[in-house]
């Protein structure tokens, strides 16, 4: 995953364009993804219920889809996807939104651009990691709040969010891992007749 994070504009309204590498890049990425366990029952779920066939295309296609997508956030520049919002962030008209996982925090801030101020709330899920939130500002730019896992894998996280993405979109998805109840919220981006992922996070 650290191989895309130097592949993204900041400002979502600066216009993404995607290098063949950078789509080489994406493509390692989603297959690597597929090729774990807990990805494996995340789409033989999916297929369950419907949402991919058992044919593995599918499913990197639904994965690469809603994650990769590029889309626009505003005054038509396709400076956005539900990757880079999740994964890493953005800044948008001097906000700073996204910041949902805890590796790319921690490269930001060993590059000295994060500065962690401490947590809200956190809970514990055993030998799985934990959900925080925490205070930090980016940049200078402050988050006051911000909930991500912490100390999880990012194939967990991307199954996490895209199995509730796929069946409760826009609502609370109700899960617990080790008996620790919580809630992961995703919300829809309508682009071009997709649905795509507009954000996605764990609440605690």
């Amino acid at each position: 995953m650290h191989a895309l994070f130097n592949n993204y504009e900041l400002d979502t309204q600066t216009n993404e364009y995607v290098t063949p590498l950078e789509k080489k890049e994406e493509n390692d990425f989603v297959d690597a993804l597929l090729a774990t366990n807990v990805m494996r029952q995340a789409m033989l779920f999916l297929q369950k219920k419907g949402i991919v066939t058992a044919d593995p295309k599918t499913h990197h296609e639904l994965l690469k889809t809603i994650w990769f997508t590029l889309y626009s956030r505003g005054n038509g520049k396709i400076g956005s996807s539900g990757f880079e919002h999740v994964f890493l962030n953005e800044v948008s008209n001097g906000t700073m939104i996204g910041l949902h996982n805890w590796l790319y925090v921690y490269d930001m801030e060993k590059a000295g651009r994060i500065d962690y101020k401490g947590w809200n709330k956190k809970m514990e899920l055993g030998t799985k990691g934990e959900i925080a939130k925490v205070r930090l500002t980016f940049d200078n730019l402050q988050k006051p709040s911000n909930s991500l896992f912490v100390g999880t894998s990012p194939e967990l996280e991307i199954a996490l969010y895209t199995v509730c993405f796929q069946v409760r979109p826009d609502k609370e998805c109700p899960l617990a891992i080790n008996g620790k109840p919580f809630t992961i919220k995703t919300f829809t981006f309508r682009y071009r007749g997709k649905n795509l992922i507009g954000g996605a996070w764990p609440n605690i």
